[in-house]
């Protein structure tokens, strides 16, 4: 008896069918040899001693010494360069307070380049016997045994701990001191001996020749700046004797010279 005519086609169709999934299976078993042995093959190529870090170069650097960063970044020669992370590396040296920036790259295949730039004190701020190097962005980097007049010095602070790596705890004076620092970064050449923030209602400069200057409160305390800067010079161009007096600038508007009565 003869099969029907449709049950043949129906068998030699599903037939085919599974051979075209066979043939599916098998092309992805191949493609994904192919990738494990890629991946292996990377793995391999990525440990081979050729990546091994042979230097490590560090530039940039001025006051922080090199070990510090050294033993900061925890990376030493002989380690694998794939096994580090830029990024991280990045992250611990920001963390030396001194460092303002830095940039870290893999020069394949054997060196770690790092890059930092450093921040410099603006102003000194006395503190138990020495002196807290403060930079632009309002930080303790640093500290100083001795004064020898190369920066501002900051006094009137009144309460607070300070220590590298932190900020003036006293909040309204930071506000006064960052102001300051503000300018000094605009104008490095403000002639400034000293800041006294004691009073909040009338903070007081003194120039390197010993003119004292009367900012008053912290309101318009940028454009008083620049107001006693032009005075100044001004007035170093006098043969009249300034030190005899002090300048009043709590009233921007109407600055005046007012002798010392004798």
């Amino acid at each position: 008896m003869e099969k029907p005519h449709n049950v043949y086609s129906f068998g030699r169709h599903e037939l085919i069918a599974e051979r075209k999934t066979a043939r599916k299976i098998k092309n992805r078993l191949v493609l994904i040899f192919i990738f494990i042995l890629a991946i292996l093959s990377l793995l391999l190529f990525i440990r081979s001693p050729m990546f091994t870090i042979y230097e490590i170069s560090i530039d940039g650097v001025d006051k922080v010494s090199l070990e510090d960063i050294r033993t900061t970044i925890g990376i030493r020669e002989g380690m694998n360069i794939w096994k580090i992370s830029p990024p991280e590396i990045k992250r611990r040296i920001l963390t030396i307070p001194r460092i303002a920036d830095v940039k870290v790259e893999r020069v394949l295949p054997d060196k770690l380049s790092i890059v930092v730039n450093e921040k410099y004190p603006v102003l000194l701020v006395p503190y138990h016997g020495y002196y807290l190097e403060l930079a632009s962005d309002g930080i303790f980097i640093g500290i100083k045994d001795n004064y020898e007049g190369e920066l501002p010095l900051v006094n009137g602070l009144l309460w607070g701990a300070m220590d590298v790596g932190t900020g003036i705890p006293d909040k309204p004076r930071s506000e006064i001191i960052g102001i300051f620092l503000e300018a000094l970064d605009l104008n490095p050449a403000l002639p400034l001996a000293e800041v006294n923030v004691e009073n909040l209602q009338n903070t007081i400069i003194y120039t390197r020749e010993g003119l004292e200057v009367w900012l008053g409160n912290s309101e318009n305390l940028s454009d008083k700046l620049q107001i006693f800067e032009t005075i100044y010079y001004r007035l170093l161009s006098t043969e009249e004797n300034f030190l005899e007096g002090y300048l009043d600038l709590r009233v921007q508007e109407a600055p005046v010279f007012k002798p010392i009565q004798k």
